[in-house]
Order: C-alpha cells, then structure tokens, then sequence
C-alpha cells in the first residue's frame, strides 16, 4: 500500500528514503484518524446522509419499505387487513397477506397472532415493515401496539436518512422514545453485502433525538479486516451539529514535514461552539488552535487563535490572533470589530492562513460603528490601525492609523432636485511620519433627469479640506502645518439609449446602442505641501472613465477640464430580460493639462487618456467570457490586458482560463500596481459520477516560471472517497525556489473522514469549485 502511495507522491518529496523515514508517521495517523471519526462528529456532517451518496449508491433492498413522513399520530387507530382472520375474546389469529397500519408505521407478515388483551401481536413466520426512519426485515416479530415498540429477531435494517444498513441478533424499536436497541449488531453505509467499511459491536442505540449512535465492545472493519477495537464507540447518523472529534487533517511539505492536525468540535450550546484543534508538524513543534463562535440576538462573533511554542525551524514562539464580531445595539446602531494579529512576518508563509484574511501583508484592526442619523443619512466612527508583515526583498511602509475617524454622508430628494452631503473628521497616527488631523466637508447638488431613451445628470459640489499638521522632530520648520484646499466641483452625465430587434434563428434578442458624454471641470489647485495619508490613484476600469477624481481618498483632488466619450452596446434577450453581451469603449479628452500628483505637482501634457475597453458575454448557462484593455495610444503599448474564460457544467464540472497583463509603463506612474504577465488554468472534470480531477497551473512570464500548479484526483464511491493532491508553489511570484506539498484525504461516508481538508484547499484555489456534499455548522 506504502509503495503504491509513493509511486504517486514520491516526486513531491525526492528520494524514496524521504518517504519512508515518515511510514511510521503516517500509519499513526491513518489509525488516529479512525478513532476520533467514529467517536465524533461536529462540523462536517458524513455525506453518506446527503445527495451525493444518493446518487452514488444502488437502492438498498428494504428501502421500499420505509413510509412516507406524513406527521400522522402514532396514537391513532390500528387497521388490520389479512385474506384470513379468526378471533376470540382473547386472541385473534390473521393469516395470509397480513398487513397492519397504525399512522405511518406498517407491518407485513404471512401470519400474525394477536393478544387482544395486551394488544401484542407475534408473527414467527417472519415479518418486514418500516417507518420514514426505519425499515427492517426479520424471522420474528413481536409489536407492542400500545406502547409503539418492536422487538425483532435475527433482523436485518435500513435507516434513510443516513443511508445506513446493517443487519442485528435482536432488535428493539421504541418510537415513543425515539431509540433503537440492537445486540450483536453491524452498521455501514456501504452497500449491503459488499461493505468497505463496517461497525461490529456488541451492543449498538441508535437515539433519534440525540442523532448519534453508540456502539459498545465496537470493532472497526475496513475491507473485512478488523482495524481497530474500542470499548465505545460514537458517531453521527444525522447530519446536525454535535460534540466530538472532528477528520483529521493529513499532509505533508518541504518546509514542514508531515503535518497532522486532530479538531475536537465542542457544541457548547445551539447558538455557541468551539473548536480546539492540536496539531503536530514534525519540523517544528506541537501547536494548539482554539476557535469560538457566538450567535445571539444582538450580534455575532468568532475567535480563532493559535500557539507553537519554540518552532524548532524558526527556533521562536509563534502566534497568531483573529476576532471577528458584530453587534446591532438597537435600531439604526450596529458595530463591527476586526483584529488580526501573527507574531512574525513569516508566520503565514510558514503555518498556513487559518484566518479570514485576504491581505497577508496589512492585518487589519479595525473597530466600527454606525448609526442611521433620524433626519436621513449615516453616521460611520471608525477606529484602525494595521499590523504590517515584510515580504523578502521588500520593506513595506506601514499604513497611518485612524484614530479615530468619523464620516457622515447622507442624501435628500426635493422635488426634482437631490441634495448630497458627505463630511469628515480623522485623526492619523503613524510612528515616523507626518501625523495630523483632516477636516473634509462636500455639499452637492444634481438636478438627475431620466426618460427611457436617455439621461442628463448635472450636478455642482464644493469640496474644502483643511489640515492640522504635526511634522516629527524639526523637518516641519519650512512646511505649512494648517494647509487647506477648496474647490467646485462641476460635472455633467448625459446619455442616450437606442433599440432595435435582433434575431439569431429563432431566437428574438434586443439590441441597444448606448452612447455617453461625460464632462468634468475641477480647478488647479496647489497640493504639493499636502501630505498623502490615505489617497491612492484610482485602479484603471471602464467605469473610472466616469469618476469625478483620478485618486480614491481625500488627500488630493484632481484637476481637470475633460470630456469622457464612450459607447456602450448590449444584447439581451426578448423573452426573458437576461443580458447576454455587453461591449463598451471609452476615452477621456483633456483640454488642459494635468498637474495635480500623488507627490509634487507635476506637468502631464497628454491630450488624452489611454483607450479602455470592457466587454462580457453570456453564453447560455455554462459558459461566460470577460474581457477587459487598455490601450496607450501616445506610445502604442498595451498597459493592462485581462481575459476571463469560465465553464459551470453538470455535476460540478468547472473550466476556468484567465490572463492579466500589466504594465506600468516608463517611468513607472508613482501609485501604480506591480507589472504583471501571468496565465492561470484551473478546473475540475468529473470523469464519471464517482471519479474527478482537478488541477491549477499559474504561470508567470514576466519571472519565467510557475507561480502555482498541484494536481489532483477524487475516487468517490457509495460509503467511501480517496482524494490525492500534489501541489509546487511559490509564496511570491518572484521567489528563486519552489515548496511542495502532499495532501492525502480518506473519507468513510456517514463515519468521518481522515485527511487535509482538500475541499477547504480546492474552495479557495479554483474559483466556482463546489462539492455536493458540503454543508456548514450554522
């Protein structure tokens, strides 16, 4: 079994003695993995119990015999029906088709003898019946109408929920209490009679209310072969959140060695969990992860922290911290609190990111709250400051802090006219730079003019800003501490919409032709002694084309006296409104030049801007395309390029091919992103309904080599699944060597699973990717 692992993974890992150096680690682990599945289930319910395993597995053989859930009374009437029946004071004897109803349980016998006394019938000749839980077939039965319970001899059982079978010496079914008792028991959810993984136990309670079953002197069969012994066993057979262990977590890096990770999920309450997860890599030591999660009335909220002390490889204490809550306090006030925090630079290239965190670089800590003014409009106070982590060969400049930040916006109709109003007030902090206080205040009008065929929006602002400056040691002497600027704001939207029919075959389609004019007017103002605390220059797009300032933030307001021209067409479809095409162009004519810059002023003397074209297509239901340029027309060079090509089939097949292409230009523009020159395939392909694979391949050509690429496959049966992937990557595009990884999952269906969580790793790495299975705790 070892040798055939390692012709598959052998070359993520070098020499065969790499591998073998670690059988013992991994024979541990597979058998720790079981243990903890059967005693536990928390976060991921067995998807024996879902649609998936439906589709997958043949129908068992007593599955015709459960009853529908129609809610009918257990207490109801018993109706009897036989092609013949004897009956006396004391007994009653139904022989031939006997079939007996009360509710929605039902008996089937060729014989039934009845005590009318205790109202017990016995059929020794053999019986099968079932409920919308239970099904059995058995040599002998014996039913306690009255007291709704069944004892049946040398049964064999099916439970449709779980998609469960097994077979029991003597069973006991009490529906009143929601329990079955079974002595000398089997469970699988494998197929009857050809079962890879089965429960032996003496003694086995299936509690309904409870949703586990607990099986005791348990023998654990894998393939027929006895694998593992334990007094007590417990495992799921719904897929409700409950207290136990969770699947192992198994994989394998060069930077790491072999990783294994053991969740216990706690259900502390039904609006309250926690998750401790201990976790050994034997390159580095023994960490210990904590996670709490809240849901009340008033907000919601989780934690998650982890500790590694004394990495062997970093030879240091390691950490990290990440608290998300949110709060509504009463109506109109809310708040929200982020804080990240990680005890080095290196800790998420070296451990993973188990938080909720996109950037890797700025950790955010941020405390928010809002209040929906009475007389209209938001009020936002905003506390936030950054933990800054430095990447190899770069040294990152941390952000300024809000300390604090309060922002208020609102907007009123009045008759044709719309009033807009958007003021500030924040305080920056920052360890070595220029700090201050900023004091930002918008007044606006528009007079938005609509018909069906076309639209004019004029509108006037005033934007004032003013500063209170505080410059570190002396290099303030020669600066304006209390700079101000103002100044109006004048623009005007205008657009017009056309139509006519289109036809492709028979299908009636709409196509319009949307041109769109777009004037702005900003005067120059001087903002070279302005400092630059939160302003950047605004990502380039076809919407940008139409924004009233070139730079997101408040530090500096663009000049500008320019006509945007730009058109739009669409195609959508007659009978169902969907649009199916959109193709847009557009271009922003300068009158004068441009001065304003994110540092000193400066001259740019071009007579137009780069050409921008967008455009996405819809085709059907499983195919759509998006297509983004930007075309320098002074120096005949494309500056950004990105295409987007994606398939959403049947049964989660998913295609996605995508290019971006960045470049700054030279000299590079001052706030512009890094050059980028990558392709990026990734997909899942369902061979068949019990085989896939899955696969990313990003390459870069601008740092000729490959970013990030694994491979994987997926063999998933009716009780059981196996997934496999091999990963190469690159924790930065630029990085000389590559790391390797190995991720190994082993699943037994409606028992646990023992692996890395592969589906957490494809989730995020292939864009639509989903598993038919998955569910969340909440």
């Amino acid at each position: 079994m070892l040798r055939a692992i390692y012709a598959i993974v052998g070359p993520f890992f070098g020499q065969p003695a790499a591998f073998v150096t670690h059988r013992r680690v991994i024979i541990t682990a597979l058998c720790l993995g079981l243990a903890p599945a059967a005693y536990a289930h928390g976060a991921s319910p067995g998807r024996g119990a879902g649609p998936e395993a439906s589709e997958l597995c043949e129908t068992d053989e007593l599955a015709a015999l459960l009853r529908p859930d129609t809610g009918a009374s257990d207490q109801g009437p018993v109706r009897y029906e036989a092609d013949a029946a004897q009956s006396t004071p004391e007994r009653a004897s139904l022989s031939g088709n006997v079939e007996v109803n009360r509710g929605d349980q039902r008996l089937l016998a060729p014989r039934l003898e009845l005590d009318r006394k205790t109202n017990i019938g016995y059929a020794t000749e053999g019986a099968e019946g079932g409920t919308p839980q239970f099904a059995f077939r058995a040599k002998k039965a014996e039913i306690a109408l009255d007291q709704n319970v069944g004892h049946y001899d040398d049964a064999e059982y099916f439970m449709g929920r779980s998609n469960a079978q097994g077979s029991a010496k003597k069973v006991v079914d009490d529906r009143d209490k929601a329990v079955t008792d079974l002595d000398q028991a089997t469970y699988s959810t494998c197929k009857r009679g050809d079962e890879l993984w089965q429960i032996r136990a003496d003694t086995l309670k299936l509690d309904y209310n409870t949703g586990r079953g607990v099986a005791h002197d348990a023998t654990v069969a894998i393939g027929g072969v006895p694998v593992l012994y334990s007094p007590y066993l417990s495992f799921p057979i719904t897929d409700e959140r409950q207290s136990g262990f969770l699947a192992p977590r198994l994989s394998s890096s060069s930077g790491n060695g072999f990783d294994l990770a053991l969740p216990y999920y706690w259900n502390i309450a039904p609006n309250q969990d926690a998750t401790l997860t201990p976790r050994v890599i034997t390159d580095r030591g023994f960490q210990l992860g904590t996670e709490y999660r809240y849901l009340g009335t008033r907000g919601s909220g989780e934690f998650y922290g982890e500790y590694l002390p004394n990495d062997r490889e970093a030879e240091r204490d390691r950490g990290m911290v990440d608290l998300r809550a949110r709060g509504a306090w009463f109506p109109g006030l809310s708040s929200s609190l982020i804080y990240d925090w990680v005890s080095d630079d290196d800790y998420f290239r070296d451990l993973g990111n188990q938080l909720d965190v996109v950037d890797t670089a700025y950790l955010q800590r941020t405390f928010d709250t809002t209040y929906a003014v009475p007389f209209g409009g938001v009020l936002l106070t905003r506390f936030q400051g950054y933990q800054t982590l430095d990447a190899p060969d770069l040294k990152r400049v941390p952000p300024y802090s809000r300390l604090p930040q309060m922002v208020y916006f609102g907007g009123w109709d009045h008759g044709l006219l719309r009033y807009d109003l958007r003021t500030e007030v924040v305080a920056f902090d920052h360890p070595t730079m220029v700090t201050g206080t900023r004091f930002d205040i918008e007044p606006a009008v528009s007079l938005p003019l609509e018909w069906s065929y076309a639209f004019v929006r004029p509108r006037v602002a005033y934007r004032q800003t003013q500063y209170q400056l505080d410059y570190p040691g002396n290099t303030g002497a020669t600066n304006d501490t209390s700079p101000n600027r103002g100044a109006p704001i004048l623009s005007l939207d205008s657009g017009l919409i056309f139509e006519r029919p289109l036809g492709f075959g028979d299908s009636a389609f709409t196509q319009t032709l949307e041109p769109r004019l777009y004037y702005l007017r900003v005067p120059y103002r001087r903002q070279g002694d302005i400092p630059v605390f939160d302003t950047t220059l605004v990502n380039t797009s076809f919407n940008a084309l139409f924004y009233d300032n070139r730079f997101v933030g408040t530090d500096r307001l663009g000049d500008a006296n320019q006509l945007t021209t730009a058109v739009s067409t669409r195609i959508i479809g007659a009978a169902d409104g969907r649009e199916r095409m959109r193709l847009s162009l557009g271009q922003i004519q300068y009158f004068e030049d441009r001065r304003v810059a994110l540092g000193a002023d400066q001259l740019v003397d071009t007579g137009s801007s780069d050409l921008i074209a967008e455009g996405q297509v819809t085709l059907g239901r499983d195919w759509y395309l998006r297509i983004a340029a930007q075309w320098d027309p002074h120096n005949e060079e494309a500056r950004r390029n990105a295409v987007d090509l994606r398939y959403r089939g049947e049964r989660g097949a998913v295609f996605n091919i995508a290019y971006r292409y960045s470049n700054r230009g030279d000299p590079p523009a001052q706030g512009a992103p890094a050059d980028t020159d990558q392709i990026d395939f990734t997909g899942v392909l369902p061979v068949n309904p019990r085989w896939r694979l899955f696969g990313r391949w990003n390459y870069s050509m601008l740092d000729e080599h490959v970013v990030d690429t694994f491979a994987g496959v997926e063999y998933s049966d009716c009780c059981w699944a196996v997934r496999m992937l091999g990963r190469q990557y690159r924790d930065y595009p630029q990085d000389e060597e590559a790391k390797n990884a190995f991720f190994l999952e082993f699943e037994l269906k409606g028992l646990s699973s023992i692996g890395a969580g592969v589906d957490q790793f494809l989730n995020k790495s292939i864009l639509g990717y989903t598993h038919p299975g998955s569910t969340s705790r909440y």
